[in-house]
């Protein structure tokens, strides 16, 4: 017999007792064990971010009760889209909405329900930072957000809301809802000039952002200051340019100017330049001392044919700077004096728009009324129709000279900005002011005037202290030039 075949003998007391112990259990089992039981933890997720993770535990027991140490699971997910599980049972966010995860071990199941409700914590610009155009116009490209969770991917469904100076810019929509790339955007049209901020923001968070573009006006007031200013009154000044530049839209013909020291107020210098559309000097200076003569304004070259002037003069008491930038009035004085340069108040008599004036004879009872056609038509707009007088649009009767017959009655219009006094509060620079510049022969921008209507019954005061615009009309020789500059007449005060 060969190495390979030979076979030795096992005895047969030690089979016998390997197949007892066998039988009885005994020396160890090697039988499987069966899951009947399988939790899952935890049993409740929520996600708020795209990409977010929770891992899942599950604990598997037998039959008897016993944990079953490695046991092999399945994980699944009801919906792919809200969330996915690994199989090792971790979770992950993909999308907004609910799912359920289960984990499968044999015949026996337990699962977890996931929410994944993107929560915005970021939004941007993305597009129209930066944009110009002209007022009137609409910008090129729409203002642009993106709104993303914490994890950086697009969050939809957000309502974004959008605010601008209403004096400056028509949104086209206030409020726009995120797609499905996070993103929302509004159209913008321009009112005003210069810089114009909006702002985007997610309402009942502190997430907001800014854009800043820009409006441009075929009309051009150039200030040059003769003294000095601080920055905050000079941002005043700058403000006050930008009003007007967004209300007056049309170009005017450029002026070739000639004139000697002391033609525009005594400390005024020689000028020989060209003129685009009309240029301010400004002089703060003491005037009467504190409470009295708040500023003065008035054109000095003014275009012949069409009286539209070329250069002005505003002069400010420097005794009442302080009162007027502590209640934040300086801006608002600017601007009721620069309209006076610009032509209102100032040019009305040369125009013939000034009926029944109240000056120089105040004797008798006088309703000077301004007659241009559209102011009248504003002054009706804003409820001037029930206005019992026949004579319209009413100016000043009272106040004295340079006060009487160059602004709108206070006692009718209230705080309008172009009365002889200011208010306290608001003092909205009506659609009537600015249709009369449209009479006095400029191109106007009306619907960037602030909303204002008169009050029921016309006012018989208006409410609250308020700052008497004394003697703001500056009386000095106007000269009337041609388009070269040659002064062809000289209007006395």
């Amino acid at each position: 017999m060969s190495a390979r075949s030979r076979r030795c003998p096992v005895p047969v007391s030690l089979l016998f007792g390997v197949l007892v112990a066998a039988a009885c259990g005994g020396g160890g089992s090697t039988g499987t064990q069966v899951p009947g039981n399988i939790t899952v933890s935890p049993t409740t997720v929520a996600l708020d971010a795209v990409g977010e993770t929770q891992q899942l535990t599950a604990a598997v027991t037998d039959q008897d009760g016993a944990t079953i140490s490695a046991p092999s699971i399945t994980w699944s997910s009801s919906n792919t889209s809200v969330a996915t599980v690994t199989g090792a049972g971790l979770v992950s966010a993909v999308g907004s909405g609910t799912s359920t995860i289960t984990a499968t071990a044999g015949s026996v199941s337990a699962s977890a329900s996931v929410s994944v409700t993107q929560a915005p914590t970021q939004i941007a610009k993305v597009g129209g930072d930066g944009q110009t155009a002209t007022v009137g116009q609409m910008l090129p490209s729409p203002l642009t957000v993106q709104v993303n969770d914490a994890t950086g991917h697009p969050v939809q469904g957000v309502t974004v809301g959008f605010t601008a100076n209403a004096q400056l810019a028509t949104l086209g929509t206030p409020t726009a809802v995120t797609g499905a790339d996070g993103r929302a955007a509004t159209s913008l049209t321009v009112l005003g000039s210069g810089p114009i901020p909006v702002t985007a923001g997610i309402a009942n968070t502190t997430l907001t952002t800014s854009f800043t573009v820009n409006g441009t006006s075929p009309f051009s007031i150039e200030l040059q200051f003769l003294t000095d200013t601080t920055p905050a009154q000079g941002q005043a000044f700058e403000a006050a340019r930008h009003r007007w530049e967004g209300l007056i839209v049309g170009d005017m013909p450029n002026v070739q100017l000639t004139a000697t020291a002391g033609q525009c107020g005594t400390n005024s210098p020689a000028l020989n330049r060209q003129v685009d559309d009309v240029l301010i000097l400004v002089t703060l200076e003491p005037i009467d001392g504190a409470g009295n003569v708040l500023g003065a304004a008035g054109p000095c070259f003014v275009r012949n044919g069409s009286r539209i002037p070329v250069l002005g003069l505003m002069k400010f008491d420097t005794a009442d700077l302080d009162v007027l930038e502590s209640n934040g009035l300086l801006q608002t004085v600017i601007v009721h004096e620069m309209g006076h340069v610009l032509g209102y108040g100032t040019i009305w008599s040369d125009l013939n728009l000034l009926a029944d004036p109240s000056l120089p004879d105040s004797t008798h009872p006088h309703d000077p009324h301004f007659t241009g056609a559209q102011a009248l038509s504003a002054f009706d707009a804003v409820g001037g129709s029930n206005y019992s007088a026949s004579a319209k649009v009413p100016v000043e009767n009272t106040g004295g000279t340079g006060t009487a017959d160059a602004h709108w009655r206070e006692s009718v219009f209230g705080n309008e900005l172009m009365t002889g006094f200011v208010d306290a509060s608001t003092n909205p620079l009506s659609r009537v002011s600015v249709a009369s510049m449209a009479d006095l022969g400029y191109t106007v921008n009306l619907a960037g005037a602030d909303p204002y209507v008169l009050a029921p019954g016309l006012r018989a005061s208006a409410p609250g202290p308020r700052l008497h615009l004394k003697n703001d009309l500056l009386r000095l020789p106007i000269r009337v030039v041609d388009q070269g500059g040659q002064v062809v007449r000289i209007v006395q005060p």
